[in-house]
């Protein structure tokens, strides 16, 4: 095997162990989040993390498209989650303000309360979750996750 086979070898092993050691953070995350969240709150992880970026959006919520690529969901996913969401008086969908007329989903007033309550869940379970990873290497590893992300701005 060439030196350059086997770079592009290592190479690709690295970044195989890393997107398999991203996911598998991705799934403790969500199993340690989901539990307390459902059980103080009545939420998955997957509703949180929409209501969490619906709360940061500005003025009359986000455009439908851009929260769907936000969440990297099709935006059949996001109906589906987007209906449930309304049946229970969270979130809805809006007519955007007149100088954009697509639509938008925004948060309804016990949505947004929800939100900022199961907020402080999170946080506190985040905090726990890399207390061990020293705040350089923590700054860093937030750097690669945004060029990762590329367009689209870290909300979860």
């Amino acid at each position: 095997m060439s030196s350059m086979n086997t770079a592009t070898t290592a190479n690709t092993a690295t970044a195989l162990d890393f997107c398999l050691a991203l996911g598998r953070a991705h799934a403790s995350l969500g199993l340690r989040l989901g539990d307390d969240l459902g059980a103080f709150h009545g939420l998955d992880f997957g509703d949180f993390i929409l209501l969490s970026v619906l709360l940061r959006a500005e003025g009359a919520g986000m455009p439908l498209v851009a929260l769907a690529r936000t969440l990297g969901l099709p935006m059949s996913a996001l109906m589906r989650r987007m209906v449930l969401l309304e049946k229970t008086g969270l979130a809805e969908r809006v007519p955007g303000p007149a100088a954009d007329p697509r639509r938008h989903a925004a948060l309804r007033p016990g949505g947004r309360q929800l939100a900022q309550t199961a907020l402080l869940t999170v946080e506190a379970h985040c905090k726990a979750f890399v207390q061990p990873v020293a705040h350089g290497r923590l700054q860093s590893a937030h750097e690669v996750l945004a060029t990762l992300i590329g367009d689209n701005e870290l909300h979860a």
